[in-house]
């Protein structure tokens, strides 16, 4: 059947098996509909036309609707779709949405949609500098330090992270890219409850949902860090630091560096042992693996290139070799008394640093005195602290494709005369001490379970060492005859091995868990 409307100078063709006479909206639905329109149209033309013949009623539930349907379109060809589907191309496709109930067709273009976003209300602020410089001045506790006095020689990274101070500005950008003509207004924002309620076009929203799938997915990543931080004291032939070129890996896995090769041995699954040997020239030898699949695997030659020999230096071990600490600690001792300083197993996201100290918080007060009007004189204390011991800050960021990027940050502080590390008894510190601080910055990448190992912190300290003889150092008058005292440097290097994992969303028993991070056996086994 063919329907003409002249106003419109459009033709309009309706393929139905029944006669027009019969048509009512029962039957528009289970009929076919063919629409061929070869002039300028707008889409509520071609809804008027079926209405009249199909019977149902048409309500544009908002201005922007309304404003999208007598928009006019050039050229329509439908081919045997039902009314259902004659609706999806004319209205879904062009941005809009319908609910068709009851012979009544009900046209919009903005939706209504609240998000959930599960994120704590709080900013995070850090800063990491490394500064040397003539001159510089005390600063007060959680204060920013005067930068005018120190910028001879300085590296700054600072970070501030606010989930929910940008959220609605970054939404109102994707949501009004410049691709359509309606203007979205902002989204409402609960932070307390979480919520974001956005009103907007179909595609708007798709962008907003596309984009709060995305974020959340990046922010909420998380990763284990397993750190242990390591005092060594020196003796007398390492005083100039650790040498890492005799570092070995004496456990289930063995590297030798030695002047001629590099040779690695360890296990695959079926705990066939191979071995790999390097020349000179760098060559890969392999002593009972034609093939080389357990290096291959293992991906040996790219920790021979990170490998470094310089003492001080850090490197990473590969997640392949099974490191183990207590292996790391064997090492260490070689060099001198090993003391663990820290040990805690932080997880943290994407991100987000994680910051371990340990130390003291040194409190001091600095008067001032001052003079009214009336020339009274007052004394003003003000209160001043600061932090002497072992700071690390570590910040890891996920790469799709699971390696990890880690910026770290330790930094070791002291007092600089000893005397100053005796509190004084009858007052409170009325100088600030004079402090030494050692730190270092780098961003290194490394796989999940990789080792990462910094070296090269190392502190100074002078003391004494005292020498008696047994039961005559005790004689009254005469026992200091049999004592003396020396004066010693003492050498300390602080290592520090840091290991990320990540923490996938597949679910694992817990013992496996607790096992990989090294905790005792008895929480995860049960009888």
């Amino acid at each position: 059947m063919l329907l003409s409307n002249i106003s419109k100078k459009l033709t309009l063709a309706l393929v139905l098996s029944l006669s027009a006479s019969s048509l009512c909206a029962s039957v528009c639905d289970r009929r076919a509909f063919n629409i061929s329109v070869t002039d300028s149209v707008t889409i509520n033309d071609i809804l008027i036309q079926l209405s009249d013949t199909c019977k149902f009623s048409i309500v544009a539930k908002d201005a922007v609707a309304a404003g999208e349907l007598n928009k006019e379109i050039v050229g329509v060809s439908i081919k045997d779709m039902s009314l259902r589907e004659v609706f999806n191309v004319l209205i879904s496709q062009n941005n809009m949405e319908y609910k068709y109930i009851n012979n009544v067709l009900q046209v919009s273009a903005l939706q209504t949609k609240t998000f959930r976003l599960d994120y704590i209300k709080a900013v995070r602020e850090g800063t990491a500098n490394l500064k040397a410089s003539t001159d510089s001045s005390p600063y007060e506790f959680d204060d920013e330090r005067n930068n005018e006095t120190m910028e001879d020689n300085a590296i700054r990274a600072s970070e501030k992270f606010s989930f929910w101070e940008t959220l609605s500005d970054e939404i109102t950008l994707i949501m009004n890219n410049g691709t359509e003509n309606y203007v979205a207004v902002a989204p409402i924002i609960n932070e307390n409850a979480g919520l974001v309620t956005v009103t907007a076009t179909k595609s708007q929203l798709n962008r907003v949902q596309n984009y709060i799938d995305g974020m959340q997915s990046r922010l909420k990543q998380q990763v284990i860090l397993d750190v242990s931080i390591i005092a060594v004291d020196m003796s007398n032939s390492y005083s100039k630091g650790i040498d890492w070129s005799q570092f070995k890996l004496g456990f289930d896995t063995y590297l030798d560096y030695s002047k001629n090769h590099l040779s690695v041995m360890g296990t695959d699954e079926n705990k066939k042992i191979y071995n790999v040997r390097y020349d000179e020239s760098g060559r890969v030898i392999p002593w009972n693996d034609p093939n080389n699949s357990w290096l291959n695997r293992k991906g040996i030659n790219s920790l021979k290139n990170s490998f470094s020999t310089t003492p001080g230096d850090g490197f990473v071990i590969g997640a392949g070799l099974n490191f183990n600490i207590a292996g790391m600690i064997n090492f260490l001792e070689m060099s001198g008394k090993t003391k663990t300083v820290s040990s805690p197993k932080v997880m943290t996201l994407n991100n987000q640093p994680a910051i371990i100290t340990v130390g003291n918080v040194i409190n001091y007060i600095l008067s001032s005195n001052s003079v009214t009007s009336d020339s009274v004189s007052t004394e003003d204390n003000e209160q001043y602290s600061s932090f002497i011991g072992v700071l690390l800050n570590i910040t890891p960021t996920i790469a799709d494709d699971g390696k990890i990027m880690l910026r770290i940050n330790p930094s070791l502080s002291d007092f600089k005369y000893p005397g100053d590390d005796t509190k004084e008894a009858s007052d409170n510190r009325k100088k600030a001490p004079d402090t030494i601080e050692k730190k270092i910055s780098t961003v290194v990448t490394a796989n999940s379970g990789d080792t990462v190992i910094l070296g090269g912190l190392i502190e100074q300290k002078k003391g004494k060492d005292g020498t008696s003889v047994p039961v005559l150092s005790s004689i009254p008058l005469v026992g200091n005859l049999f004592k003396s005292t020396s004066d010693v440097l003492r050498v300390t290097e602080l290592v520090f091995i840091i290991t990320p994992r990540l923490v996938n969303d597949t679910s694992r028993p817990i013992g496996d868990s607790l096992k990989e991070l090294g905790f005792s056996k008895s929480l995860y086994t049960y009888e």
